[in-house]
């Protein structure tokens, strides 16, 4: 054998999965290891074959890890291969992890190795997680852990070795040397003691490749235990213990020992090695117990091994001869792998590969776990297939080249196709181009513009579509993209559900025309207060636009929106309104009323729906209101005028009676007497009662007659500073028999006036009355008359009187009303004065206002509007 010839055969032996490319990316040669990964005939691959071809397919065939096939294979094609690489790729399924390694070649070109490092990988990810572990314990330790290398220099240490030793994390940073750690003590007083400078001198001096024990008091009286254990590689490592403890530092010590035994056996494959003389030349523990009740020592052939094994039934049952002659027949020179099952029910994984030595290493892997899963997979595979054929759906899988892998007997009624027409291995196309010679598709251009849509449809892409069938079946059909490339074709029979799709949207639609057209904002909300539906006289009642309140919105997110607009008011009406509602408006009252910013009132109630949800109804109730108002008012109205009937009977009753009363009394007293002087004296207090009652009299009539047809009809051109002096005249005598002080001014050069001099005169009288009335001796009365600064003329009547509260003044202007309502009133009156001067006021388009506070007297403005004056040149027209 030519070295030539022993080289490739080593490279065809090899286990791993290798190859190698020439300068033009083409293949030069494969081993079989790369075949068999990637699950391919080697014939159909030969030499000169283009490097794109093999990167596809080890792409499909997930060796070149996950995601979209052809993107894996373009970005392997464009990868720099003149330098070497190594990197890990794990495949697409993600239970394998290869480390794949690019050697580039000299004269160009380049060989590509793949080892399988998943059980590696996985024993390095172990390795970590317990080194991991092994350092959080490390510092958990109550005892102290130093470890020093062979040149005494610290490697690592945990927290209570500084506690321990009293060291600082400064002094034992940067692996410093056991002298230099021993000397930092020294000078932070660790050895202030003679005893401790001759520990000092005994650590320094010790012989580290045996082990020691020592102990030493430090300052702070805590008592240290020093121990130093040789490592292998020269070093040592000092274990440092509170003694006062010691108990808990052994079973600490314990605990890491069993740690570090479980780490070593913690390997979970067995390996045996063979020398190239076919003699066992080591194993370890997992071997032993993978292969228990197979024992074996250092230095048995293969051939005692292989010869036990066979008569215990180690290899199944049969002639132990046969099986012997069967196993001593592999050929060790190239990688085997085989599976096998122990009698003990052990699945076992077995690999074996030829060493440089011309030996080879077994390895044997625990697989019972998987093979079950195999097992319960292929299990799984046979239901699946019952229950495929069983189910209600066309199903059809198609692979990455668009060919039937598996379909059932539904589809292919539901697709007008004739029994067997989706075999595996038929193209799509082909069962398209069926369907249309059927008639499944329709007829003419109709089924061949379906045909050509379904075979140029990107199946890397979820579609969806309904057909009806010339039968009136309607079939929903979905198409969805396979993690390999492929897609499954789905038929559904939903004949059904379209016809109750249809119905539900007809009753939708007179739903909406319902919702729509009635006279009530309705909308409809979910249990979580989202719109599900709404007519649009909803949103206009609530002040918003139509988007506003879409379906899905939120009610809080439209009562902002509402705040926003001002719906509820100023922002502090607004606070107020939302302050009165819980977080979830909806849990709040059934049925409320709020007044709009455009005067509408809105009546908002709230339903509760079966499924935990709302309905909220908006009902304009502006127009009911204003009736209701309308008919309180009248209400009001109507008891205020039986009240003002009771007391003007109350009061007519009572200044009737007293004039009444004395007529009749004077004049029974005329008919008794009989001296003249007496006569006249009667007959005058009869003429004064008569006068009175006359008084009273003409006070109802005028004001029945206030504001009545004649209103204007007197107007007369009147000089403002001639009433005011008539006015004066006339009352002046009774304010001094009364004792009350009166002024009367008038501005001068007052414009004359056009107005009916007998109702301003009456009004003024009235004012005047009511003054002098209220005014106690010693008071003053005044009667003053202004220009206005809007033009027109304001005369004022001022008193110094009682008073009263400004909340009696509107009271004080209705008819037959006394603030004072008693019998025993001390001011008499017919309680007309003020309602009589109002009326007369209204009837010459004058404004009359009352100023009051008790105790400090009435302030009467009566104001003249601006046109009833005229100017001094106009006057003398005017008169003529």
């Amino acid at each position: 054998m030519t070295p030539g010839e022993a080289a490739l055969r080593a490279f065809e032996a090899l286990p791993h999965a290798m190859m190698v490319a020439d300068g033009q990316d083409r293949l030069v040669i494969a081993n079989a290891a790369l075949w068999g990964e990637a699950g391919a005939d080697p014939a159909r691959f030969p030499p000169g074959t283009p490097l794109r071809d093999l990167m596809r397919l080890l792409a499909f065939r997930g060796m070149l890890g996950p995601g979209d096939p052809a993107a894996l294979a373009e970005a392997a094609l464009a990868e720099d291969r003149s330098i070497l690489q190594v990197r890990h790729r794990r495949s697409a399924d993600g239970a394998r992890l290869s480390e794949v390694t690019t050697f580039p070649l000299p004269g160009g070109g380049f060989v590509l190795c793949a080892v399988d490092i998943t059980a590696l990988n996985r024993a390095e990810a172990t390795a970590r997680s317990r080194a991991a572990l092994l350092e959080r314990v490390l510092n958990a330790q109550r005892s102290g852990i130093a470890l020093f290398d062979a040149e005494r220099r610290l490697v690592l240490h945990n927290a209570s070795y500084r506690r321990h030793s009293g060291a600082t994390a400064e002094l034992l940073a940067g692996r410093p040397a056991l002298g230099d750690i021993l000397e930092g003590l020294e000078r932070a007083g660790e050895f202030h003691a003679l005893r401790d400078r001759g520990h000092l001198r005994a650590v320094l001096a010790a012989d580290r490749s045996r082990p020691r024990q020592s102990e030493r008091e430090r300052a702070d009286g805590t008592v240290v235990r020093f121990t130093s254990t040789p490592s292998p590689d020269g070093g040592f490592l000092l274990e440092t213990e509170d003694v006062t403890d010691l108990r808990r530092a052994e079973a600490e010590a314990r605990r890491r020992a069993a740690i570090l035994d479980g780490v070593l056996e913690a390997l979970p494959h067995g390996i045996c090695v063979w020398g190239p003389d076919r003699r066992v030349a080591l194993f370890n523990d997992a071997y032993l117990r993978l292969m228990e009740g197979a024992p074996l020592q250092v230095g048995d052939t293969l051939e005692e091994v292989i010869r036990r094994r066979a008569e215990a039934g180690e290899y199944g049952p049969g002639e132990a001869a046969a099986v012997y002659a069967r196993e001593m027949a592999r050929d060790l020179s190239v990688p085997q792998e085989r599976r096998r099952r122990r009698a003990n029910g052990t699945a076992l994984d077995v690999r074996t590969a030829p060493l440089p030595d011309g030996g080879h290493v077994s390895v044997v892997t625990d697989v019972t776990a998987l093979w079950k899963a195999e097992e319960e997979a292929r299990r799984r595979a046979m239901l699946l297939e019952t229950a495929l054929a069983s189910m209600r759906h066309g199903f059809t899988l198609y692979d990455a080249a668009s060919r039937v892998v598996v379909a059932n007997a539904l589809a292919e009624r539901l697709g007008g196709l004739s029994p067997g027409a989706l075999a595996p291995g038929r193209r799509f196309e082909e069962v398209v181009r069926e369907q249309v010679a059927s008639g499944a598709l329709g007829s003419g251009e109709e089924a061949e513009a379906i045909a050509a849509a379904a075979i140029a449809l990107d199946r890397t892409r979820p579609h969806r579509m309904r057909r009806r069938t010339e039968e009136g079946q309607v079939l929903e059909i979905a198409s969805d993209p396979t993690p390999d490339g492929g897609f499954v074709v789905t038929h559904v029979d939903v004949t059904a559900l379209a016809a109750a799709e249809a119905e539900a949207q007809a009753r939708a639609g007179i739903l909406r025309v319902m919702l729509d057209n009635t006279r009530h904002g309705i909308c409809l909300f979910d249990a979580t207060g989202h719109i599900v539906a709404v007519n649009a006289l909803a949103a206009r009642m609530c002040g918003l636009a139509p988007e506003q309140m879409a379906p899905g919105r939120h009610l809080l997110d439209v009562r902002d929106e509402q705040i926003a607009a001002g719906e509820f008011g100023d922002p502090a009406a607004a606070a107020r309104f939302v302050g009165a509602r819980s977080e979830e408006p909806w849990r709040g009252p059934d049925r409320y009323t709020r007044r709009r910013p455009d005067g509408t009132m809105l009546e908002i109630t709230t339903d509760p729906t079966p499924d935990g949800g709302f309905v909220r109804t908006y009902t304009d109730v502006t127009e009911d209101r204003r009736i209701r108002d309308e008919l309180e008012r009248a209400r009001a109205a109507a008891e205020a005028a039986s009240e003002a009937k009771s007391r003007f009977l109350a009061t007519m009753s009572h200044e009737l009676r007293t004039p009444l009363s004395a007529v009749i009394g004077f004049a029974e007293a005329i008919l008794a007497e009989t001296e003249p002087g007496r006569v006249a004296t009667y007959a005058g207090e009869v003429r004064d009662a008569g006068r009175h009652l006359l008084a009273l009299i003409e006070d109802i009539l005028e004001v029945a007659r206030a504001g009545g047809p004649e209103a204007g009809a007197g107007e007369t051109l009147l000089d403002p500073a001639a009433l005011v002096a008539s006015l004066a005249a006339a009352h002046g005598e009774a304010a001094k028999a009364a004792g009350i002080a009166f002024e009367a001014t008038a501005a001068p050069a007052l414009p004359p006036l056009r107005s009916d001099e007998r109702r301003l005169r009456r009004i003024l009288r009235a004012l005047l009355d009511n003054a002098l009335k209220f005014t106690p001796a010693g008071g003053t009365v005044r009667l003053a008359a202004a220009a206005d600064q809007a033009g027109g003329l304001v005369f004022t009547v001022s008193d110094t009187g009682i008073g009263m509260a400004g909340e009696d003044i509107p009271r004080a202007f209705e008819p037959f009303t006394q603030l004072d309502g008693s019998r025993a009133r001390r001011y008499a009156g017919s309680g007309l004065g003020l309602h009589l001067a109002r009326l007369l006021a209204q009837a010459i388009r004058a404004d009359l206002a009352l100023e009051s506070a008790p105790g400090r007297g009435t302030i009467a403005t009566l104001r003249l509007p601006p046109g009833i004056t005229i100017s001094a040149q106009e006057a003398p027209e005017e008169t003529a």
